[in-house]
């Protein structure tokens, strides 16, 4: 194909050759092109030559051309070409042998390290790693060990002018926040695989539950599903923690459904509105609530019931718990607003007290004890006892199986899982967890209330987890993998998670906000029921447990302090 003229953008000292117009490819050339930089589009498929000449203007790069012309002229050249490492190898190859001397050469390659590329590559070689194409603020750069002072120094100085942001990483397949985040994205798969729950709730539970801009599932319809599954296939050899990916992959796949550049995938994408939710029946769920417990969750879900609208009492152990709680229900109810002039239109009541007859006249009780077994299995024999018949008994467990709290009231109708998220008056998210007995009423009875409430319900199975924790544990478990290896420094991979990955937080900082302690239970609940898939629990997280660095609940003992406590410690001598 003739080379065809590019669209008007200021002069840029930089000529990149971008090899391989794929889907890859084209986002790099619009980014750097739309940056101000010469982009020469290289590729030998015509289709993918018209593709890249038909840009938009201000996107649009200089010179399209077919394999090897442009490469000999290029600053930088950065190889886009799919996954395998024998097509990359061969491409790599190449353009080796057009290339000026000095000329750095950056590959995609996400699984295969530099070591196994550089023979065909050459010297000055250097890994670009991201999530997806279609974001790239920043990238993770791993550099190989030949690569000298100058390439890398122009590296720098093209993705500064692209406005690219570089984190230098250590070579690894898959890089850090890549393949943490495609681990976390595969067990999203997985649950939709598993019919755990929809594509839509998932990603509803994420992004309320996690503050993610987009759900998983979204994500990966962003990434392309057979980028993803080839991707995801190669990290699974790795022996690194990865999962196979999930046979839904395939199944999309198969129906032509790549994501969004079909217009299909785990979502629609080829129409305007958003996917619509079906109208679910509710049933009213009765205005007096119960819930037991006294500590934070207790006392959060309480506000919550308050301010719906539903006269609530809290049950407490003691007088004197109850006191302690209900101080902190008024001050929190008087502190943003809900005044009295507010709760007397809402003809909502609170109290708070250790008198257990209040159980015998309720339509709801929500229990929220501590995380524990055999304390919960206790509440629900007593509440099965003496609760009046058709009262709603929920669990607000956040990683117990619902049936193995519940099955003690004997009253498989009549109970269910409400997962409040902390804190619960301001976390819109609702996790609703049928039992295997819960009927249809009253699983209409559990979605007006999350309406009163003003949350969002999403639904799935009953198994450890249930959808947040399911996910997020494991990613934190993985990342303190990474630490444990020394394949990063805390402040690095939070910095990357952030940056690269989206995060609104980094695992680090994560981790150590929920506690390692914490971390620590769910993992092992999570890695006890097969159905999850959960990897071994890290060495790591039962260190920082029993050294108690918990995180942010022992002030100055969190992960990095004791990271960097170990890396000081003397080596004790040998005998």
């Amino acid at each position: 194909m003739p080379e065809q003229p590019g669209g008007a953008v200021a002069s840029s000292p930089y000529t990149v050759a971008v090899v391989g117009l794929g889907g890859t490819g084209l986002a790099l050339v619009r980014r750097l092109a739309g940056a101000g930089l010469t982009v020469v589009a290289v590729d030998d498929d015509p289709a993918a030559l018209a593709r890249a000449g038909e840009l938009s203007p201000s996107e649009r790069p200089r010179t399209v051309t077919p394999f090897p012309a442009g490469v000999a002229e290029a600053d930088l050249v950065i190889e886009a070409v799919p996954e395998p490492a024998a097509l990359k190898r061969l491409v790599l190859a190449k353009v080796r042998r057009h290339l000026r001397p000095g000329t750095p050469v950056l590959t995609t390659a996400l699984t295969t390290s530099l070591v196994d590329l550089q023979d065909a590559a050459g010297p000055d070689l250097f890994a670009l790693r991201f999530l997806r194409a279609d974001d790239l603020a920043a990238v993770e750069v791993a550099r190989a060990p030949g690569a000298g002072d100058a390439a890398a120094e122009r590296v720098e100085r093209v993705l500064t002018a692209a406005g690219i942001t570089a984190h230098q990483v250590v070579d690894r397949p898959g890089s850090l926040a890549p393949g943490l985040l495609l681990g976390l994205l595969n067990r999203a798969a997985w649950m939709v695989h598993d019919g755990y729950a929809t594509a839509e709730d998932v990603d509803t539970a994420v992004r309320l539950g996690c503050g993610w801009r987009e759900g998983p599932l979204a994500v990966l319809d962003a990434i392309g599903l057979d980028t993803a599954r080839d991707v995801l296939s190669r990290l699974a050899e790795t022996a690194d923690g990865h999962a196979a990916p999930a046979p839904v992959l395939d199944e999309l796949i198969a129906r032509g459904a790549l994501g969004r550049k079909t217009g299909r995938g785990f979502h629609r994408h080829d129409r305007g509105e958003g996917p619509r939710r079906p109208v679910l029946p509710t049933a009213p769920p009765g205005r007096r609530v119960v819930v037991v417990g006294s500590g934070t969750m207790a006392t959060g879900i309480a506000e919550s019931f308050v301010r719906g609208g539903f006269d609530t009492t809290l049950l407490a152990r003691t007088e004197e718990k109850a006191q302690v709680a209900a101080e902190r229900v008024e001050f929190a109810l008087r502190r943003t607003g809900a005044n009295e002039e507010q709760r007397e239109g809402q003809e909502a009541g609170f109290t708070a007290t250790a008198d257990r007859s209040v159980l015998g006249a309720v339509d709801i009780v929500v229990e929220a004890v501590v995380e524990d077994l055999e304390v919960k299995r206790r509440l629900f024999a007593e509440l099965g006892a003496v609760c009046a018949p058709r009262t709603l008994l929920a669990t607000s467990t956040s990683s117990l199986p619902v049936a193995a709290c519940t099955e003690p009231a004997g009253r498989p109708a009549d109970v269910l899982g409400l997962h409040f998220f902390n804190p619960a008056p301001v976390m819109r998210l609702l996790e609703l967890v049928p039992a295997p007995g819960t009927s249809r009423h009253n699983l209409a009875r559990a979605r007006a209330l999350a309406e009163q409430l003003g949350k969002r319900i999403v639904q799935c199975g009953d198994r450890a987890g249930f959808i947040v924790n399911a996910l997020l544990f494991p990613y934190l478990n993985q990342a303190l993998e990474l630490l444990d290896a020394d394949e990063t420094t805390t402040a690095a991979l939070d910095a990357t998670a952030r940056a690269v990955g989206g995060q609104p937080l980094g695992p680090v900082r994560l981790l150590d906000t929920v506690g390692a302690d914490v971390a620590l239970e769910v993992q092992r609940r999570l890695q006890a029921d097969p159905r999850c898939r959960a990897p071994e629990t890290a060495g790591l997280l039962k260190q920082l447990v029993a050294a108690g660095h918990l995180g942010r609940k022992t002030p100055g003992k969190g992960t990095r302090t004791y990271l960097t406590a170990r890396t000081t410690a003397p080596v004790p001598a040998s005998a």
